[in-house]
């Protein structure tokens, strides 16, 4: 980033950019006609075509149902961020503190400080939410966050390199990654808008080729950042450990003359990092504040996963299934392929020379070794302990997962592979021309199947309004379903109409399932579970039990054994539950099989 200058209107060949360092600023370049090399219209085509290469194919069973809720039904996050959604204008719309909600996990509440529920993504589409519904909304943003990230991506690629279908690749390398993918399909909102972060790197070119003052650069900078610790604070965090990095090796690799020039672009990045933890300071009080998540045990890079595939783009090969089923599930996060590998190898043998070809190269290694964590796997196999594990157990950083440094891996990737297809006509042009091409065909193989369901799993009792007939406003209920997060889910389509007791909103926080523990534990109920269920009914004042007929447990049948009598309505059967007054304690020998036992 601080190897080149382009002080042009236009960037100058990518050739040119690789042989010059920093040069005077000259006079811009007098208008051009040639409307079809308009920056501004290239990257309108550059979205469209992404927009359509995502939203037209993989994406287009959400795209085509806009009012259903399709992704990945049996976990919980789709209707997670869902929610979030819906949450951020009510919480507003009512004078609520938007970190901390008492409508979920009642009586309690939750707190949603390490639990981003993407606030700048809600806040911007509070409009659309409120007027097509959270469901809408969230198909919506899901739909456009890849081809976004990728355009990004695109604009910093084009102005290091002044050429279309080499950003255009280099965007896609970024935008349609393994880690961009990967979230999508799990409806991550918070891990799949990353367009900030070639947006930040933009600046600094904008920065570096003086298209834009210092005083410009710190604010546009400091608002970036900020919407990032908003967006997701761990995604922060790593920026600002990459930053760091980037800085030293910048400075390292950089002649005498230009250090000045690094020294100075810290001073302003430091800056600009001091307005936006002013524009966070809500957020982060609250953050400090609240206790942090405990991650999953492996939350490293495997790395035969740089290799392999996902199980499911394997093509019934046998080896090779067996060896992308051995990675933790994560890792298919971390997905690079052969030729894209490849093509980071040639980029530093052959332009080595460079300084920007060195920062990069340098970057990438250092992006990828972090990305292992503390443990090094392959192949699903513990093999070494790295030396520096400990730093991976200090405070804070030991609550976050390695394996999403590489999406920055990724922005690294797509920048050296713009400015490979982009280098001059007669060095390798048949190699050029080839790895882009299997670059692209390795991307679109490794695309992510998207787990859907084709119609929605709300039921008339929600959609239609009938449980204002059977329940009180802000009466707390407990939802039971199959489906992932249904409560979080129904309450969003209610307008916060009910509080759930129950909710799952991260691994590290909520109780593995998204009921209440005491509800949950009755799916292997012995005595004393009945009794700790009918204590928590009262001191909760849970009001009624909202059993999803459409997608009911079969332990359910236990409610009815304990005495709570349920009503059949609008596909969900409604147990007031009266403080449990007629509830009964039951025996071991009374509460029977009631694991296929229904209501």
């Amino acid at each position: 980033m601080t190897a080149i200058s382009h002080p042009e209107d236009r960037p100058a060949p990518v050739g040119a950019q690789l042989a010059a360092e920093r040069r005077p600023a000259a006079a811009p370049a007098p208008p051009t006609r040639n409307w079809l090399g308009s920056p501004v219209l290239q990257g309108g085509l550059a979205f469209l075509i992404y927009l359509v290469a995502w939203a037209g194919t993989t994406y287009w069973p959400v795209v085509s149902h806009l009012s259903q809720t399709l992704l990945d039904q049996q976990s919980m996050d789709p209707n997670f961020y869902v929610w979030g959604l819906r949450w951020w204008p009510y919480a507003i719309a009512h004078g609520l503190n938007p970190l901390y909600s008492h409508e979920i996990g009642a009586p309690a509440g939750y707190s949603l400080a390490w639990v981003t529920t993407a606030p700048p993504v809600a806040v911007l589409a509070a409009p659309l939410t409120l007027i097509a519904g959270p469901v809408v909304a969230f198909n919506l943003l899901s739909a456009v966050a890849l081809p976004l990230s990728a355009w990004a991506a695109f604009v910093l690629c084009r102005r290091l390199t002044g050429k279309f279908w080499a950003s255009l690749v280099g965007g896609a390398v970024f935008g349609f990654s393994a880690y961009e993918m990967n979230h999508a399909s799990a409806g991550q909102l918070n891990l799949t808008y990353s367009l900030l972060l070639p947006v930040i790197v933009y600046l600094v070119v904008l920065w570096r080729d003086e298209r834009i003052g210092s005083r410009a650069f710190v604010v546009l900078t400091g608002l970036a950042m900020a919407l990032q610790f908003y967006l997701f604070l761990e995604t922060f965090a790593d920026m600002t450990a990459i930053l760091i990095v980037a800085l030293v090796v910048g400075y390292a690799v950089v002649g005498r003359d230009f250090r000045p020039l690094v020294l100075r672009l810290a001073r302003l990045t430091a800056v600009a990092y001091l307005l936006a933890l002013v524009l966070a300071a809500p957020y982060l009080v609250d953050a400090l504040l609240s206790k942090p998540p405990q991650p999953p045990r492996v939350t490293g890079m495997d790395l035969a996963s740089l290799v392999i595939p996902r199980p499911q783009r394997t093509f019934g090969i046998g080896w090779l299934t067996n060896a992308a089923a051995a990675p933790h599930q994560v890792s298919a996060a971390c997905y690079v392929g052969i030729p894209l590998l490849v093509l980071a190898i040639l980029f530093a043998v052959t332009g080595w020379r460079s300084t920007l070809v060195r920062f990069l190269t340098c970057m990438l290694a250092l992006v990828l070794v972090a990305s292992i964590g503390p443990v090094v796997y392959l192949e699903g196999r513990r093999t070494a302990v790295v030396f520096w594990a400990k730093l991976f157990y200090l405070p804070l950083v030991r609550n976050a997962y390695p394996l999403r440094l590489m999406l920055f891996a990724y922005l690294i990737l797509a920048v050296a592979t713009a400015l490979w297809l982009a280098g001059p006509a007669k060095r390798l042009p048949w190699a050029r021309f080839g790895l882009g091409v299997l670059v692209i065909v390795f991307i679109a193989l490794d695309t992510v199947s998207l787990k859907i369901r084709p119609h929605t799993t709300v039921p008339v009792f929600v959609r239609s309004g009938q449980y204002r007939r059977y329940l009180s406003p802000g009466e707390t209920v407990v939802v039971v379903s199959d489906i992932g997060n249904a409560g979080m889910l129904w309450q969003a389509e209610s307008g916060f109409y009910l509080r759930i007791a129950g909710g799952y909103i991260n691994a590290g926080l909520s109780h593995r399932s998204d009921l209440p523990k005491p509800v949950q534990d009755l799916a292997k109920a012995t005595p004393a579970d009945v009794t700790a269920f009918e204590k928590f009914v009262r001191t909760g004042h849970v009001g009624a039990i909202l059993l999803d007929g459409g997608h009911e447990p079969v332990w359910v049948g236990i409610f009815r054994r304990i005495g709570l009598v349920g009503h059949a309505t609008g596909g969900v059967i409604v147990y007031p539950t009266d403080g449990c007054r007629d509830c009964r304690l039951l025996g071991k020998d009374q509460i029977g099989p009631q694991s296929t036992v229904k209501a």
